[in-house]
């Protein structure tokens, strides 16, 4: 039989063991997951839209400056692939700061895609990124934040742990 004390042990080696399986196991995120199914109803039916005056923010749904959340991710350790569009830089020139974005192009484009469909991520330790035309896997705890510095809004946030090439996942 067990002593209380070999029982403890047990019990907090069990609860550290579960607990490097969470962090080592993070949950794989699709950009839908992120996304409202109210929203995503709205921007199945969406009408044509105009590209006449791509500026003109009132000729498009709501939908698309939707800032609606799913909290079923918030605080949990995850990874998304997507496509990266630098914000910030270090002394090295490596990027500590950007948004994530489910498509290339995005922000750069107009309209940009709505804040819910953007991460805004901080990576301390910096990557060196040849290329943002390529997609990247990124993990860190998701956060329901916003974040808004001009070239666009998102809903969710990240400090990430991790950020690799799609090619290298």
């Amino acid at each position: 039989m067990m002593s209380y004390k070999s029982r403890i042990i047990s019990c907090v080696l069990t609860l550290m063991f579960s607990f490097n399986l969470w962090a080592a196991n993070p949950v794989e995120v699709q950009w839908l997951d992120l996304m409202p199914q109210e929203d995503i109803d709205a921007m199945e039916n969406m009408p044509e839209i105009s590209h006449d005056n791509p500026f003109d923010k009132s000729a498009l749904p709501e939908v698309m400056f939707s800032s609606r959340v799913v909290d079923t991710y918030e605080n949990k350790h995850i990874q998304i692939a997507g496509y990266l569009v630098p914000l910030e830089t270090d002394n090295r020139g490596y990027l500590t700061e950007f948004f994530l974005a489910p498509y290339m192009g995005a922000c750069i484009h107009v309209p940009p895609p709505p804040p819910n469909q953007l991460i805004h991520i901080k990576f301390p330790k910096g990557a060196d990124v040849e290329g943002i035309w390529y997609p990247f896997v990124i993990e860190g705890v998701l956060k329901i934040e916003s974040f808004d510095n001009g070239l666009g809004a998102s809903s969710y946030s990240m400090t990430a742990t991790s950020v690799k090439a799609y090619e290298d996942f």
